[in-house]
């Protein structure tokens, strides 16, 4: 009679087996990866290209990305710091600028600092800036840095400036007292646009893009465009970005994951949407170096009141198939790996389990002419630098860049 339990038991067990294999859960939990030991940590800053690499910062530290094997040079080099804590880096092509603490009394003050191709030294900005307690972003967009600042550490009324071809001082572009909170900056090549949010009344924002067709203008320079519904606002713009088609379009993503373009008014694409919130992270995948290839536009996505029963994790990123006219037509979001075909990546499952448990601030595809895989990059909002790249047994996969050379 044991002997009937035992083997009743036995099978029992054995279909108890095959079924949970079956499961999509345990099917993601047998993808997961072991994380590596970041190599830059903490809470990276955005990416930024300047003088043929690739630059990050992470704390005080200030690092700079080339893959080039032939080259026989480090593929990750400690470049030398502006000071501080690093907030924000951006470049504007012969420049790379730092917003930084100035350490000074922990007092909350920031400033700028700039570097030049042909000076190794970190030089603080002068001139206007100098009037200017809190920094709070600066954004390049073409030749020109963009920078919000306020005159008081606790005064919350701010100006924007701008600093064109890597001059030695900031211009004013207003002076306003509802200048709103910027939240990036991109230009077609005619054009700067500036999405913000700023107060109506104590309870109420208004939200559109700034856009200055004269930068040399200076002050009083810029117009404002609301998006369609004037001055009813209940969007917050957290992204922007070129998407580099044959029009040079300029699109919007809005905090719940709204997609609009941006010229003489701004108009909502319909259909396109998340669904989701988004985290402000937008960039241009491209599967090559070519004209005509494939391309995606990448867009970080945070679902923290988002379940699902069957899987838990619902940050890292959504993918939207792009044309060369911008969004392609029928197109819509779609999380990595769900199509091959059209995705940044083959595995749906192993992503999950690793960098889709992230929130991301900033993703950025490496140059080809500095590496030619043309590695994907993410800066996490907590744990550190991710690549996508080949690593053991020849599989590609995400996971944090490690200290170890890469395998492609």
């Amino acid at each position: 009679m044991k002997t009937h339990k035992i083997i009743y038991f036995f099978y029992i067990f054995i279909i108890f087996i095959l079924c949970t294999c079956n499961d999509p859960v345990f099917y993601a939990i047998s993808q997961e990866i072991k994380p590596i030991e970041p190599r830059i940590s903490g809470v990276p800053t955005n990416f930024a290209v300047f003088d043929g690499r690739m630059y990050i910062a992470s704390g005080n530290a200030l690092l700079s990305y080339r893959y080039n094997k032939s080259a026989g040079e480090d593929y990750w080099k400690r470049e030398t710091s502006p000071g501080g804590n690093i907030l924000q880096i951006a470049s504007t092509g012969d420049n790379l600028y730092a917003l930084c603490t100035t350490d000074q009394n922990n007092d909350g003050r920031t400033t700028v600092k700039r570097l030049d191709k042909d000076n190794s030294i970190w030089l603080p900005m002068g001139g206007i800036l100098n009037d200017y307690a809190k920094i709070q972003n600066i954004f390049a967009a073409g030749d020109v840095l963009f920078v919000w600042a306020a005159l008081s550490t606790s005064n919350y009324n701010y100006n924007i400036l701008f600093i064109k071809n890597g001059a030695d001082a900031l211009n004013i572009m207003n002076n306003q007292d509802d200048t709103g909170i910027i939240t990036g900056a991109a230009f077609n090549g005619t054009s700067y646009f500036l999405p913000f949010t700023a107060k109506k009344t104590d309870k109420e924002k208004i939200s559109g893009v700034y856009k200055i067709d004269n930068i040399n203008a200076g002050a009083g320079a810029k117009t404002i465009i609301y998006n369609e519904k004037g001055n009813d606002i209940n969007v917050h713009f957290n992204g922007i970005i070129n998407l580099k088609d044959g029009a040079d379009t300029i699109l919007l993503i809005s905090r719940n994951g709204d997609v609009y373009t941006v010229n003489a008014s701004i108009n909502k694409i319909p259909d396109v949407s998340m669904g989701r919130m988004s985290t402000g992270a937008l960039a241009i995948w491209r599967e090559n170096d070519q004209p005509d290839c494939k391309k995606l536009l990448l867009a970080g996505r945070q679902d923290s009141l988002y379940y699902s029963s069957s899987y838990g994790y619902s940050y890292g990123y959504m993918e939207l198939e792009l044309d060369t006219v911008g969004v392609k037509s029928g197109a819509g979001f779609a999380e990595p790996g769900r199509n091959p075909s059209s995705s940044t990546l083959l595995d749906y499952e192993r992503y999950q389990s690793s960098l889709g448990k992230y929130p991301l601030n900033y993703l950025f595809q490496t140059p080809s002419e500095i590496d030619s895989k043309m590695t994907l990059f993410a800066s996490t909002q907590t744990n550190g630098v991710w690549s996508y790249r080949v690593r053991d047994k020849e599989q590609k996969y995400w996971n944090a860049e490690g200290e170890d050379e890469p395998k492609d």
